[in-house]
């Protein structure tokens, strides 16, 4: 069995959109962080669809950029084609969807992600939370993942 004894301030598990962008807010704030993502060839996968924006998801890509979070900067650096919906309905509801070229989004964030201080990335399957209970306080101290580290 192999052991990685490093300590991390955070670590997130997944490398979705959320569990990118906790990642980058975590290690931006100077926390050392730690990424956890079965496969690092599946980060920020678009696998069925490739939008970016829309009624519902524009509105939450647009409150995460204005926290400085990087959905919708690689939106804008990799979208193949875009489209405003709703146009004939009134400019309350009008909302802009982007097509995104799948690998060029996957590199566009793996890149920020490699390039971000205080962030790790590790590729395993994370099986366990590891956790101490003392004075009626529940502690995550580490995790195990499948191979055992």
């Amino acid at each position: 069995m192999t052991e990685f004894l490093e300590s991390y301030d955070v670590a997130v598990i997944g490398a979705g959109h959320a569990g990118i962008e906790a990642a980058l807010a975590s290690a931006r704030l100077g926390q050392k962080t730690v990424m956890f993502s079965i496969s690092l060839d599946a980060i920020a996968n678009l696998p069925c669809n490739p939008s970016i924006g829309g009624t519902a998801k524009g509105h939450l890509v647009r409150e995460i950029d204005a926290l400085g979070g990087e959905m919708g900067k690689a939106a804008d650096a990799t979208f193949i084609q875009s489209k405003m919906l709703n146009k004939s309905k009134g400019p309350a509801v009008h909302s802009l969807r982007a097509q995104a070229d799948k690998q060029a989004y996957t590199t566009e964030m793996r890149k920020t992600l490699e390039s971000t201080d205080n962030l790790t990335i590790r590729q395993a399957e994370v099986s366990e939370l590891l956790y101490e209970c003392t004075n009626n306080r529940t502690v995550i101290t580490g995790v195990r993942t499948f191979s055992g580290a």
